[in-house]
């Protein structure tokens, strides 16, 4: 019998998804494989008869059949014959195979390290997050099968080609079918004022203290969590949070007044303030009375915070989320107090003055407000340098920059620069006024420069570079990888409210409460931005001009033009396009060690480019290159500009950076007045865990003599954030960090 006769045009869905040419002579195959190992034996008329039984269902369907589907119908119509025995072995045989596939499947692999602990790629991808945990593990198995699903079922072909061969980096595809978004900074303000609602547990009404007020803050930070995947950060928090400590003041005021016996007199409560000397003279006791309370109210109700969100842990590995504070402008008296009650309760510590991984604290540097003496917040901003010496953070960003300055507003709070601790921003808005929070980034999308640089530079055997091969292939690159991001929105924009709940509810995002919850939210998401990030720009130039930007002017030049292409290309695509595209200088945690493997796998190791266990961050110079602080800072200044999407500049310090003080604040302003946009100093800050000696520790405890890797604390940073451990670092920051060169 020709069992092929009259099928050509059927087809089989296989379990990858792709369309094949119906085969009934494999259905025959296999029921007499079947067969053979049974002690009757072959019947190869039976065989043929089910095999054209099964064939003549497929022919009659209109519906293509699954390669599982028709096995399906031989196991019925095994059952339903003489040969029983068959039946069982056949269904013996489809158990194994499918063991098998399983068992060779990349998400198996995947599990398997999981479970084990073993793969570290996987683990510990994300430095803050315990990927050995019970929770930890549960997360990764969610986040991998979600990647397999959005690779595999959604992404453009070329896009997935792209990241197959190296060129592109999709971050947090995990997230990518659900459509989330990365970052936001939350109004404060406007939610604290109108009070919140969480889902449909409840409504919280708007604080009356200072300590409920910042209370209300890390509830509002771990709720905003759920919608999102990035950092959620507060772009001028001193600003928002003033009106509650004013609160606080008269609650303390009108209690003194009570207990001091001083209410001879009324006083409207327009004039119940901190700064009115009248009280102090009509009301003496009160009034001290309510401004110590109120200080220390402040004080409790930072540390509390601060506490709140080192310990608000998710179920996502004990990851709590990631904040950032921003602040330091604000010159009123109640401003003040916020920024002095963070700072202290930064320095001060955790239970056993640990240092606090989160908020990652950004103070804002502003001439005639806070960078020299006389100016009205120039005593905070020492203490923020004192409380950078010893825990640090906060980082510094700098308002005075030129592509900055241009969107200050001094009237305006929102229009001063912030950043989430990593380094993303948005400030620039072509749909309107300039302001942040209420906006974010909505994803963004990598590129691997140095790849870039070995197919086309004379590390690759030529003798010079192919300047045209470069570009055009970075353009090629660049398209794709704005497509992926177009694709990416339209799927985001198109979730309804109701999926980002809190976010959209209580006008988290700019607006959101408008909408219904069935309502597409495209149109409000606009208002953030996409972005074009990149890596490893110092071994790109390695490879295509046998020197880094660090090592060579022309180069540094080159450096600075290909950056400003991206740019440029950023920018008319926002035209284009209508949309926030901007350029990134990529953090790259986990990225920078998976780039690099890729380009040993295919290049094998080229010295300088692809010997070691990562790619630089950005544009930066590579960390265990010999060069002083202000020559780093000086080559690095001129990319903060073309990085509009968010950017950051270290460098290392040796030794106890709380003894100098002094030349700790020279360097953070000499990189403000080389118009370095947003930086921050490295150095080291260890605890010992056995007798919580805080300093710096090499092999051992200068304290007790502890030498246990396990009971010495290494704070670092890594992508802009801190880690609670250097150990939670993949291999790859392992290794950059024991790179790292100090500085002079």
């Amino acid at each position: 019998m020709n069992n092929r006769q009259g099928m050509a045009d059927t087809q089989v869905t296989k379990r990858d998804g792709i369309l094949s040419e119906y085969n009934p002579n494999k259905i025959t195959e296999a029921i007499v494989k079947a067969m053979r190992m049974t002690e009757v034996g072959i019947d190869k008329e039976l065989a043929e008869k089910i095999t054209l039984k099964v064939t003549q269902q497929v022919e009659k369907s209109k519906n293509t059949y699954s390669v599982e589907q028709i096995q399906d119908l031989i196991e019925k119509d095994l059952m339903m014959s003489s040969r029983k025995d068959v039946a069982k072995e056949y269904i013996t045989y489809r158990q194994k195979r499918t063991e098998e596939r399983l068992k060779q499947s990349e998400l198996f692999k995947i599990g398997e390290g999981i479970i084990s602990g073993d793969n570290e790629e996987v683990t510990k991808e994300n430095a803050n997050l315990n990927g050995e945990s019970y929770s930890g593990k549960m997360n990764r198995f969610g986040s991998e099968y979600s990647k397999m699903y959005a690779r595999n079922v959604m992404l453009p072909k070329r896009l997935v080609k792209a990241i197959d061969e190296g060129y592109i980096h999709v971050h947090d595809l995990d997230h990518y079918a659900v459509g989330t978004h990365n970052c936001i900074f939350i109004p404060f303000d406007k939610l604290l004022a109108d009070g919140f609602q969480v889902s449909d547990k409840g409504s919280v009404r708007t604080p009356n203290s200072i300590m409920t007020a910042m209370a209300q803050v890390a509830i509002i930070f771990q709720c905003q969590q759920n919608s999102q995947y990035g950092g959620c950060g507060a772009s001028k928090f001193d600003w928002d949070l003033a009106p509650y400590v004013t609160k606080s003041f008269v609650k303390h005021f009108k209690k003194g007044q009570m207990y001091f016996g001083e209410t001879f007199v009324t006083v409207d409560i327009e004039e119940l303030n901190v700064d009115n000397t009248d009280l102090l003279k009509v009301f003496p006791k009160s009034y001290t009375y309510a401004l110590e309370e109120t200080r220390l109210e402040t004080k409790q109700a930072a540390e509390s915070m601060i506490h709140n969100l080192n310990t608000m842990a998710s179920r996502a590995g004990g990851q709590v989320p990631f904040t950032s504070i921003t602040f330091g402008l604000c010159t009123s008296t109640e401003g003040r107090m916020i920024s002095e009650a963070i700072l202290n309760a930064s320095m001060n510590g955790l239970g056993h003055s640990e240092t606090a991984i989160f908020p990652q604290l950004i103070f804002q540097c502003k001439q005639g407000v806070n960078q020299n003496l006389g100016e009205p917040n120039y005593d905070i901003f020492i203490k923020a340098i004192e409380c950078s010496s010893k825990r640090l953070f906060p980082n510094f960003v700098n308002v005075d920059a030129d592509f900055n300055l241009q969107y200050y507003d001094p009237t305006k709070p929102d229009t001063s620069i912030a950043t989430m601790g990593c380094r993303t921003r948005v400030i620039s808005n072509r749909f309107g006024e300039v302001y942040q929070s209420g906006r974010g980034n909505i994803s963004f999308n990598s590129i691997n420069l140095t790849k870039l640089g070995i197919e086309n530079g004379v590390v690759n055997g030529r003798t010079e570079v192919d300047v045209n091969g470069f570009w055009s292939k970075l353009d090629e690159i660049l398209d794709i990888t704005l497509d992926g991001l177009l694709h990416r929105f339209d799927i985001q924009g198109n979730q309804p409210a109701k999926a980002s709940d809190f976010m959209m509810q209580n006008g988290s995002w700019i607006d959101g409460e408008k909408l219904h919850p069935n309502q597409k939210i495209k149109d409000l998401l606009r208002m953030g931005s996409v972005s074009i990030g990149f890596v490893g720009l110092a071994e790109c130039l390695k490879a295509l001009f046998g020197k880094h930007h660090g090592e060579d002017q022309n180069v540094w030049y080159f450096g600075q033009e290909l950056i400003g292409y991206i740019r440029d290309y950023c920018d008319k695509k926002s035209d284009e396009y209508d949309m926030n595209v901007t350029c990134f200088a990529s953090p790259a945690e986990s990225l920078a060690g998976k780039f690099v493997r890729m380009l040993q796998k295919q290049y094998g190791k080229i010295e300088g480019v692809t010997d070691r266990e990562y790619l630089t961050n950005s544009f930066h110079i590579p960390v265990y290159y010999e060069i002083a602080a202000h020559k780093k800072i000086d080559l690095e200044a001129p990319f903060h500009k073309l990085t509009n999407a968010g950017h950051i500049s270290y460098v290392e310090l040796d030794g106890n950076a709380r003894n100098n003080l002094e030349a700790f604040k020279n360097i953070v302003q000499y990189a403000l007045s080389k118009n370095i946009g947003y930086f921050s100093i490295n150095h080291p800050v260890d605890k010992c865990m056995s007798c919580y000696y805080d300093g710096v520790i090499n092999k051992e405890c200068p304290a007790c003599g502890e030498n246990s890797e396990e009971k010495i604390s290494k704070i670092r940073r890594v992508t802009g954030y801190l880690t609670g451990n250097v150990n939670n670092f993949n291999s790859a920051k392992r290794a950059e960090e024991r790179d790292r060169v100090r500085h002079t």
